[in-house]
C-alpha cells in the first residue's frame, strides 16, 4: 500500500531524514519508534504532503504521490492525525467531525457519524460542546474519529498517547486494534515504544534521521540493541 525509496527532507539546509526505505503492506499495524528529534513527525509530514522531499519517492496504492499537495494526498485516502491533535477549538464537536468529510472527495466511506459515535460514546454525548472544552483524552478521540470521517485507506498517528492518562491510552490503543482488525492499514508513530510494539506487527527504528533498525515488533522488543538504546523502562504517562 505504501513505498517509500530513498526519501530526504531538509529544514534550514540540514537534513533530517536520509535515505529512507520502507514499505506497509495492506491491512498491516506499523510502528514507527526512536528517540526525540530522530525525525518521526517530519517522515510523518513527507508522507502527507505537509513537508516537501528533498529527493526520493513515495508510492501510495501504486500512484506516486512525491511532491502531491497535502489537500490531493488526503483525498487519496491518506490521512494524518498529527501530533497535538490540532481540533477546531471555537467549532463543535460534531462539526470538527464533519470537516473530515472533506478528505473523502468522490470515495466511500464505511465510516460516518454513526460508527465514530459507536467508537467513542463520549463524544456523541459532547457533539454540541465545543471541541475546545474537551480534555486531552476526548480530544484525541476527535481528531482520530475525523480522519475516519475523511475515509482513509491508511491512517498515519503521530504520538495518540501524548500527555494522557493510561485507561485514556488504553481505550485509544483499543480503538486503533479493532481499526487495525477491520483491515484498516495503519502507520503509528509513538513516544510510548512499550506500547507501540505491543499493538503492531510490524516496527522501524528511526534515529538522526536513519531507519536503524526493522523487524517483527515482538522480535525488535526483545533485541537486547533495542532495548538498551530505544526501551529501557516502560514510561510512566500522568
Amino acid at each position: 500500500m505504501l513505498r517509500v525509496s530513498s526519501l530526504a527532507a531538509a529544514y534550514d539546509g540540514i537534513e533530517a531524514l536520509r535515505d529512507i526505505d520502507f514499505s506497509i503492506s495492506e491491512g498491516e499495524m506499523v510502528a514507527l519508534i526512536g528517540p526525540n528529534g530522530a525525525g518521526k513527525s517530519t517522515l510523518l509530514n513527507c508522507l502527507s504532503g505537509i513537508v516537501p522531499l528533498r529527493r526520493g519517492s513515495i508510492h501510495f496504492q501504486s500512484e506516486d504521490i512525491s511532491g502531491a499537495a497535502a489537500y490531493s494526498i488526503a483525498r487519496r485516502g491518506l490521512l494524518h492525525v498529527p501530533e497535538g491533535r490540532q481540533i477546531l477549538v471555537d467549532l463543535s464537536v460534531e462539526e470538527n467531525l464533519r470537516l473530515g468529510e472533506l478528505a473523502r472527495g468522490l470515495r466511500k466511506s464505511r465510516f460516518g457519524l454513526l460508527e465514530i459515535y459507536s467508537m467513542f460514546p463520549i463524544l456523541q454525548e459532547r457533539r454540541a460542546q465545543l471541541a475546545g472544552s474537551l480534555s486531552g483524552g476526548q480530544q484525541q478521540m476527535l481528531a482520530i474519529g475525523r480522519a475516519l470521517m475523511g475515509g482513509p485507506n491508511m491512517l498515519l498517528l503521530d504520538e495518540p498517547s501524548l500527555g494522557l492518562a493510561p485507561l485514556i491510552v488504553d481505550q485509544v490503543f483499543d480503538a486503533l486494534r479493532r481499526l487495525n482488525a477491520e483491515g484498516l492499514t495503519i502507520l503509528l508513530v509513538e513516544q510510548n515504544a512499550h506500547r507501540a510494539l505491543q499493538a503492531t506487527g510490524r516496527a522501524y527504528v528511526l534515529e538522526r534521521g536513519r531507519i536503524v533498525y526493522q523487524g517483527r515488533s515482538a522480535d525488535l522488543s526483545s533485541d537486547s540493541r533495542v532495548i538498551e538504546h530505544y526501551l529501557g523502562q516502560e514510561p510512566s504517562i500522568t
